[in-house]
């Protein structure tokens, strides 16, 4: 039976499976691809971001991984491109709806979730899909 085992970089001292630390496999990687050098730079942003909002965080990522261009998503959505530019940017929240068609292009669903404290118990915790709100 094989065991799967959690490599601590720590431990490790941050060396890959071939021997070589990792940032400097990184630092080779970058200096060969211009596709690489984009994409690390794109993920330390995104880092960035999680830290101030994860879900502007989460939808560019997303984005990123699909390979879709945010008028791409603006007009599957059915919002413009100045929209979904301030929500990826963290600059604007939107409503359950609009992210709910957000997420659908992304392939990805909203979930609702609810956390009940409970002194000296675990969390109780249930997620559910966003509800289909009525229009006003």
């Amino acid at each position: 039976m094989y065991k799967l085992v959690r490599m601590n970089a720590k431990k490790n001292g941050s060396v890959s499976p071939r021997g070589r630390a990792v940032a400097e496999a990184a630092r080779d990687r970058a200096r060969r691809s211009e596709g690489y050098r984009g994409a690390r730079g794109e993920y330390a942003e995104i880092r960035e971001l999680r830290e101030r909002n994860w879900i502007a965080a989460h939808i560019r990522e997303r984005r990123y991984e699909l390979d879709l261009t945010q008028r791409e998503v603006a007009d599957r959505a059915g919002t413009s491109h100045s929209f979904i530019s301030k929500v990826e940017g963290g600059d604007h929240m939107p409503t359950i709806p609009v992210l709910k068609r957000i997420l659908a292009v992304l392939d990805e669903e909203l979930l609702i979730g609810i956390e009940r404290q409970v002194p000296d118990e675990e969390p109780e915790r249930e997620l559910a899909p966003a509800p289909e709100l009525a229009a006003a």
